[in-house]
């Protein structure tokens, strides 16, 4: 069975380091019920931490959580402690914030409890002060890293690295299903659920069987992250709140609420129910002094359905040119029309989930031939009420329509915004799609003469199969599809379609140094790692520049 999830990854050759994760911390919960700490959603003052009591310390009711957090990892220097409760009802996870920190300072932290539990020993980071002047920060993000399809080597890479402030993961950080179609070539069993999760304990569960993981579990301990979701937190290409059917309200209700267990996510609004419909709100502003900014997006909750005849390499139709077919939904729209717009930042970063660029398999022109100037969508010409609301002038087959290219009016309302605007120096940190892809942003993806406005830089997966692993691992795709994939995508700039990459950025006042780091492996616990590619984006250009 071929899904979307398969489409995209790629090629190069280098020489690397072998990786290991510090034994001690390795070892930790192997075996056992322990599932480490985490900590997110840095702020100038603060960060959300998390863990989870094991079984052993839970001792039946409501549970008092001690916690410190200390300047040095002995726990010399304590700074902040307190108390917390946690029970049954939350599946015994903690997750709050801590205050009263000093702005871009390393800490560490740990949690107790009376019935003698003590967690690993975390390490994060705060934010910079919003009005600070920062030399330099560096972020490593990832995506999408189904558990049954590779071993975490990507997370052992970063740990390994150990140069990030902060991690990002964008979406997909579980996948509802263990054993679909898309899943073959397995390195690792899922069979919660039966296969596939639908109630809140099986989702609980597939978090659980995550962090089994010691990789995942080392990364998390490590770094400060921000998260956001994708569809697989939920289940696949779901839209909305109001699209999703009466039986899957409550699956979904479930989808978001381990969700909110088992990451470190402070959401702007809690989880609420309201006309059976689960509502929370995840999109959110995160400042980092005066070098950027991040803007977090939310690209499920809101939007529309899809339309034509499918979602995964589909012709267009009539109804995707619909002015008012939204990804963003009205309100988040406006709201990252104003933060753009009132943004000091040096760098405007946008976290996205799905792929912002034009991405086709190919343009057909009425002739026959391929067309850089891309007919919209193939059927005859229409007519309603005197007005013509297509044209017979060709076909554009889509590689995926529940990415932007699903939504484009909104696609280039945004980037019409940007260039009217003038709003310098937006880049697009994106994931879902397996593959790594580096390219400029256009209102108008069609007119060569249209100016770039933005750049973005797509991600690899962690673990999830791309276009390499869709071939049966036999070659490397690269050399042969990328000049095809660019001839009919001339803004997209970089193609790889095998390696799995985290992306390392670099942010000064002069650039943004944008680096995939690729490890050699998934199918093995240990990987070699290597820069796959590297780019220079400069201050107050919208281009990628090779370094």
């Amino acid at each position: 069975m071929f899904n979307r999830r398969t489409v995209i990854k790629g090629a190069l050759v280098a020489p690397a380091l072998w990786l290991s994760v510090n034994s001690k911390h390795r070892a930790a919960a192997q075996g056992t019920d322990d599932y480490g700490v985490a900590s997110g959603d840095p702020r100038s003052d603060g960060v959300v931490l998390w863990t989870r009591v094991p079984e052993a310390f839970q001792n039946g009711g409501p549970l008092t959580v001690h916690f410190e957090v200390s300047l040095t990892e002995d726990f010399a220097s304590v700074v902040v402690q307190g108390s917390v409760t946690t029970d049954a009802s939350r599946d015994f996870t903690v997750k709050m914030r801590t205050g009263g920190l000093e702005p871009f300072t390393r800490y560490y932290y740990r949690f107790t409890t009376d019935t003698g539990y003590t967690s690993v020993t975390g390490r994060t980071r705060t934010a910079p002060d919003p009005d600070s002047s920062v030399e330099q920060l560096t972020f490593a993000y990832v995506s999408c890293q189904d558990y049954t399809q590779g071993f975490y080597t990507v997370y052992a890479a970063i740990c390994q690295d150990d140069d990030a402030d902060y991690c990002i993961h964008l979406g997909d950080n579980i996948y509802e299903t263990g054993a679909a179609g898309f899943q073959n070539g397995q390195v690792r069993e899922d069979t919660i659920g039966g296969g596939e999760a639908k109630t809140l304990e099986e989702y609980r569960a597939k978090y659980k069987l995550y962090l089994s993981d010691p990789d995942f579990r080392e990364v998390r301990r490590l770094f400060c992250w921000i998260h956001l979701w994708d569809d697989h937190e939920v289940f696949n290409n779901y839209a909305g709140r109001d699209l999703v059917s009466e039986e899957q309200k409550a699956r979904q209700l479930a989808g978001y609420t381990a969700f909110l267990e088992y990451l470190p996510v402070e959401p702007v609004t809690p989880l609420t129910v309201v006309d059976d419909k689960a509502v929370v709100r995840l999109y959110r502003k995160l400042s980092f002094g005066a070098l950027a900014d991040l803007f977090v997006l939310d690209l499920r909750q809101f939007r529309d359905g899809v339309v034509c005849a499918s979602d995964f390499l589909s012709p267009g139709c009539p109804e995707l040119e619909d002015p008012s077919r939204t990804m963003l939904g009205y309100q988040q729209r406006s709201w990252l029309k104003k933060n753009l717009l009132g943004s000091q930042a040096r760098w405007k970063v946008l976290l996205n989930e799905m792929m912002l660029v034009r991405f086709v398999a190919f343009d057909i022109g009425a002739d026959g031939r391929p067309t850089g100037k891309a007919p919209r969508f193939f059927s005859r010409p229409r007519r309603v009420e005197g007005d013509v609301v297509s044209e017979a002038n060709g076909l554009t087959l889509y590689i995926n329509l529940d990415a932007w290219d699903g939504y484009p009016a909104e696609r280039t309302e945004l980037l019409s915004f940007i260039a009217d605007k003038q709003i310098r120096n937006v880049v697009v940190w994106t994931g879902d799609i397996h593959n790594c892809y580096a390219g400029v942003l256009k209102p108008d993806f069609t007119d060569p003469a249209s100016p770039p406005v933005a750049v973005e830089v797509v991600g690899g997966s962690v673990s999830s199969a791309g276009v390499f692993e869709l071939l049966g691992s036999l070659f490397d795709p690269t050399a042969l599809a990328a000049p095809l994939l660019q001839q009919s995508n001339p803004y997209i700039e970089y193609v790889d379609l095998k390696y799995h990459v985290y992306t390392k950025a670099v942010l000064t006042r002069e650039s943004m140094q944008v680096s995939y780091r690729a490890v050699e492996t998934i199918t093995e616990t240990v990987s070699a790692s290597f820069t796959l590619q590297s780019f220079t984006i400069p201050d107050g250009e919208s281009q990628l520049l090779p370094s």
